[in-house]
C-alpha cells in the first residue's frame, strides 16, 4: 500500500490521483500484494478503455480489519447494460475471493468505470 503514491501522475492525460486513509502497517504481505497489483490493473485498464478520460482516481481506505480500493475514471461510457467482465477483471475478482475478499467493477453512477474491491486485512488461510 505504501507504493501506491508512486502510481499518481499529473504530468499526463489522463491524471492519476493517489489517496490513502487509515494505516498502511501491518497488512499481510499478500494483501498488500494485491492491493498493489489490482490497483496497476484498475489504472492500466482504465488508460487502455476508458474513453475520453482525464482523470483516474485510485482511493484506499483502512478501517479496522478491511481494506477498501477503489478505481474510478471520467472516461465516457456506453448507454445501456454493463459489458461482460473480460478475463483480466475476473482473474482480478478471484484473486480478491482467494484472499477472503470481493471486486466488483462496471459504470459510475455519474459516468467513467468504477472498480471496487474489498479485502481482509489478514489473508485466510
Amino acid at each position: 500500500m505504501a507504493d501506491l503514491p508512486a502510481l499518481a501522475r499529473a504530468d499526463a492525460t489522463p491524471t492519476v490521483e493517489v489517496s490513502l486513509v487509515g494505516s498502511s502497517t501491518r497488512l499481510a504481505r499478500p494483501v498488500d500484494t494485491a492491493l498493489h497489483r489490482l490497483a496497476q490493473e484498475s489504472l492500466t485498464n482504465a488508460v487502455r478503455h476508458a474513453r475520453s478520460a482525464t482523470r483516474v482516481g485510485i482511493d484506499v481506505r483502512r478501517e479496522g480489519d478491511t481494506v477498501w480500493l477503489r478505481v474510478s475514471d471520467d472516461g465516457q461510457t456506453e448507454p445501456g447494460p454493463a459489458p461482460e467482465l473480460g478475463f483480466g477483471l475476473r482473474g482480478m475478482a478471484e484473486r480478491a475471493q482467494l484472499l477472503g475478499g470481493s471486486l466488483s467493477a462496471g459504470p459510475g453512477p455519474e459516468g467513467g468505470w468504477v472498480v471496487e474491491a474489498v479485502l481482509p486485512v489478514e489473508a485466510l488461510g
